[in-house]
């Protein structure tokens, strides 16, 4: 009896796990725990450290775009162009970060007809004894030490002239690019902190933009275009140069241009934020060399094209710029053929009387255009009891302002004009 109750017992036991005398129910299969690994990326290569290698004859250029090392920090995409002799790199300016620039002067303009592909510069001419000169704007300040030896003075910049090694190749020029590659460096410059090693290169491939000078013709890309010499009688080394334009443009427009330099012949200056317009100007010695202008893109219409050094005479013409136009507009400042105004301003005039070159056919110009003449050739006086005076005017017709009056005046050499705004 005891037996039969204990077989009943495990029987039921083992019921309640998978059922007594039947076969066990199918269980459903559990997902694995295996866990899957992460997919590998692919790091890019890092590109090798660029040697500082003062030989040029040791100079591997890496086929990849300009990068490298100024001063302490890292830098790369440059933006690159040739000014005159020299080939320029800097940071894009909507790059963010600290400002940097190298300018490299070479022996030969760079894309022009007749020089070089290839530049070999080594840090002294053996047989010239010249030092090549490279100029560079550094996007840290250095930290060199003063007389004490002991503390250190950060520099907020600082230029170096000579002792650069550089190897340039340049492709062929089209249109407005200029391709190549380079290798720049630097030697350490002067006596420099430990932990502030100041050794720089650069190397590279670029396309450079090519600033054309504008002695050559304009591309068919710039029409209309208005490009001239602006020559100087008396000799002015060193001072600075403006060239530029008011343009009437249909529908009551105005354009509005002008761009500096200093005469040392070297210099090459650019302007385009009155877009599409660019105005360009390479500058003459102040002697005998003339400048060189040009206004390209232009939008058709009436201009007053004009030059001057600041605080002497404008010389201007003018020019109908049609559609397709290429215009050629000489100019001549000569300071020893000058007249003088004597403006007897209006009872009511407060402030200042201003001056501009007068309409063709005698009339009052609009009131943009006369504003737009006066503000870009600086022709106002101050009035002080009731008086204004201008000097060191070049001979022509002007529009003289006071007071939302209007007169026109006929300057003639070695004399002073007179206006009374209020005589009739």
């Amino acid at each position: 009896m005891s037996r039969t109750i204990v077989a009943v017992g495990l029987c039921l036991g083992i019921a309640g796990l998978v059922g007594c005398g039947s076969k066990p129910p199918t269980q459903p299969e559990q997902p694995s725990a295996t866990l899957t690994p992460e997919p590998k990326v692919d790091q890019p290569p890092q590109p090798a450290p660029l040697a500082h290698e003062m030989d040029p004859a040791k100079h591997a250029i890496p086929a990849a775009p300009v990068r490298g090392r100024l001063g302490t920090v890292d830098v790369a995409l440059a933006d690159a162009r040739v000014e005159g002799h020299n080939l320029v790199f800097q940071k894009p300016a909507d790059l963010p970060g600290p400002a940097w620039r190298v300018a490299i002067e070479l022996p030969a303009e760079p894309g022009r007809e007749g020089s070089p592909a290839k530049m070999v510069l080594g840090p002294m001419d053996p047989v010239t004894g010249t030092a090549w000169t490279v100029n560079i704007d550094f996007p840290k300040p250095l930290s060199l030490k003063e007389a004490d030896g002991k503390t250190w003075k950060p520099l907020p910049g600082l230029g170096w002239s000579g002792g650069c090694a550089i190897t340039v190749e340049l492709g062929k020029r089209d249109g407005g690019k200029l391709p190549g590659k380079i290798y720049l460096c630097v030697p350490n410059i002067g006596d420099a902190h430990p932990d502030t090693p100041t050794t720089s290169v650069l190397a590279g491939t670029f396309v450079a933009e090519y600033a054309r000078s504008p002695g050559d013709p304009p591309g068919a890309d710039e029409v209309p275009y208005v490009k001239g010499t602006v020559g100087l009688k008396v000799p002015s080394p060193g001072a600075n140069l403006r060239v530029g334009y008011v343009g009437e443009l249909p529908m009551d427009g105005l354009a509005l241009g002008v761009v500096s330099a200093d005469l040392d012949g070297k210099q090459q200056a650019k302007a385009n934020y009155d877009k599409p317009h660019v105005s360009t100007l390479a500058s003459g010695d102040g002697k005998a060399a003339p400048s060189y202008y040009e206004h390209t893109r232009l939008t058709p219409g009436r201009y007053l094209v004009f030059a001057f050094l600041p605080g002497g005479p404008v010389a201007w013409k003018w020019a109908d710029v049609k559609p397709g136009a290429t215009l050629t507009v000489d100019l001549t400042v000569d300071a020893t053929q000058v007249g003088n105004l004597d403006v007897a301003a209006p009872l009511e005039a407060a402030g200042k009387v201003q001056l501009a070159p007068a309409n063709e056919d005698g009339k009052p110009a609009s009131d943009g255009a006369f504003q737009g003449r006066a503000m870009q050739l600086v022709l106002e006086a101050d009035v002080v009891n009731r008086k204004a005076k201008f000097t060191n005017l070049a001979p022509g017709k002007y529009e003289v302002r006071a007071a939302k009056q209007s007169r026109i005046v006929d300057v003639a050499a070695g004399k002073t004009a007179e206006v009374d705004f209020e005589k009739k």
